[in-house]
């Protein structure tokens, strides 16, 4: 909610330039509006389709505030920053890695490498949907803060550091797309319809993706042990398929334990109101049964 006010007020200071700045705005304020009414009638909802759309309806809306951040890409700098990032990375490496691993990329580990990328479009349901028909609402609730943590910071580091990839600032030392025959065009087909230009640093596949890992391990560990290897996987092809710098994903990983930090920080608060209310509950009915008595 508060990152929902928080763009529409953006908007409103520093999207005016752009045409669809009011429709987004109107847009956020209805979200507003419509969450807090899901969270108001329904908070005590845990089963059937209003728990369902009371806890899960995070899911429903991060592919949408990800697409809108097309318009505020430019909101801090003017220009992309890919020249620092790239400059960092041959002083660290005395090359350009995304450039350098077109040595050993061949179709057969493409298409391995695109299978653990692809696998990040799955995380977040296989983790959340078990856990909400099993019930573990608290637990549910830990893994999408967590997520929407890590969403949270990856936006804003989309505004504060625009970064547009190596696909586009290599592009003329990719002579070829990546060869594969299913995982490959797959990968390809969605971010080419569904990726902004830009979005870049830090990862957000990343982060996210090692905050379902965590709560799979924790909540889910067979699920967790089956996730692990197309985690790892995942990160690497994040430079492999030239969406991310290696210096993205590294930061993609700093997300996400922060974002993981943010909910244990958030878990630890929502327990202590928790039991003052139990507390205060218990107060009042102590302080009527003593009236009772009198």
């Amino acid at each position: 909610m508060g990152y929902i006010l928080a763009f529409a007020v953006a908007l409103a200071s520093l999207g005016r330039d752009n045409a669809a700045w009011l429709a987004l705005f109107v847009v956020h304020v209805a979200l507003a509006v419509v969450i807090t009414g899901v969270i108001w009638f329904w908070h005590d909802r845990t089963t059937g389709l209003h728990g369902l759309v009371r806890h899960l309806y995070p899911l429903m809306l991060y592919s949408f505030f990800y697409r809108e951040l097309q318009v505020a890409t430019f909101w801090v700098f003017p220009e992309f920053l890919d020249q620092h990032v790239v400059s960092f990375e041959r002083v660290l490496f005395g090359l350009d890695p995304n450039v350098w691993i077109m040595r050993v990329q061949t179709a057969w580990a493409n298409e391995l490498m695109m299978m653990g990328y692809s696998s990040y479009y799955l995380l977040i349901p296989l983790v959340a949907l078990p856990l909400f028909f099993r019930r573990r609402i608290a637990e549910l609730r830990g893994m999408l803060y967590g997520t929407t943590a890590a969403f949270v910071l990856s936006y804003i580091g989309f505004v504060l550091f625009p970064v547009e990839g190596p696909r586009y600032f290599f592009a003329d030392q990719f002579p070829e797309p990546l060869a594969g025959w299913f995982f490959v065009p797959m990968v390809r087909y969605v971010i080419d319809n569904g990726a902004i230009h830009g979005g870049c640093m830090p990862s957000s596949h990343v982060a996210v993706a090692l905050v379902a890992l965590f709560w799979a391990r924790r909540s889910l560990p067979r699920l967790g042990i089956v996730l692990t290897p197309f985690v790892f996987i995942l990160i690497l092809a994040t430079a492999w398929g030239r969406f991310h710098y290696v210096t993205d994903a590294v930061v993609g990983i700093i997300v996400g334990v922060a974002a993981l930090s943010l909910t244990g920080f958030w878990a630890k608060a929502e327990s202590r109101e928790r039991r003052s209310e139990m507390s205060s509950l218990g107060a009042g009915s102590e302080s009527g049964a003593l009236r009772e008595r009198a």
